[in-house]
């Protein structure tokens, strides 16, 4: 037997294009942040929704030049099931750290089920963790979010996602902004010339030598990534 207060579909939220994407073709029923004190949780957190719950876990002093904190995703999953019984994770197509991936989200989710078996503490309770849409790009997400009615002005503004904001707006020159650039530009989206410049000058100079060594690993994108470049000879 399950306690009712626990069907909810949380999305683990962060205000960057897939949470944000995610949040409006799924309609989850909570949307949680947890604040990670990490160089851009401020940026986020100015930019959240106001029905979007905050957590705080810090785990700052394991972040990495490159962002990665090691485990992250296990860790706000373990968080995320305090509200509800369906996690999604804003996975794409495109992700391929391994706490993003089906093996981790089966083997996570066995280890919950197992720890929230029925005992003196808690009610039985089953945890799926949703990843449902890691089969799309970024910029097939785009696609549906418009195919459904939505604005493609709308998810440009109101979603954020950069590593290292500038006077509190997206550098163009990180990874997250060139991702973001990428899926926007197949869908239309009218960029300035100095957007366009800055995310040309970044794919030359940190994605085509990876993609040109085979380092690179999202196939998927690597023929998007070829598309932007021919539009923007």
């Amino acid at each position: 037997m399950q306690n009712n207060s626990y069907n909810n579909k949380v999305l683990l939220y962060s205000g960057g294009m897939d949470s944000w994407l995610i949040d409006k073709i799924w309609k989850p029923d909570i949307k949680l942040y947890v604040d990670m004190n990490t160089k851009y949780s401020q940026e986020e957190i100015k930019r959240l929704p106001s029905d979007v719950i905050i957590d705080k876990l810090d785990l700052s002093k394991w972040e990495r030049e490159d962002k990665i904190i090691p485990l992250r995703n296990m860790y706000l999953i373990g968080i995320a099931s305090n509200y509800g019984n369906e996690i999604c994770l804003g996975a794409t197509a495109g992700d391929r750290v391994l706490d993003k991936s089906p093996v981790f989200a089966d083997i996570y989710e066995q280890l919950l089920n197992y720890l929230y078996q029925k005992q003196h503490w808690t009610v039985e309770r089953k945890i799926r963790i949703n990843l449902d849409f890691k089969r799309y790009t970024k910029t097939e997400l785009i696609r549906i979010f418009i195919e459904q009615g939505g604005n493609i002005e709308d998810a440009f503004t109101s979603s954020f996602s950069c590593y290292s904001p500038e006077g509190g707006k997206e550098c163009w020159s990180c990874k997250p902004c060139f991702r973001k650039f990428i899926a926007f530009a197949l869908n239309g989206y009218p960029f300035t010339e100095e957007v366009v410049a800055k995310n040309i000058t970044y794919i030359k100079r940190e994605v085509l030598p990876l993609i040109e060594s085979g380092y690179y690993g999202r196939k998927q994108e690597e023929e998007e990534i070829k598309q932007v470049l021919s539009i923007y000879k």
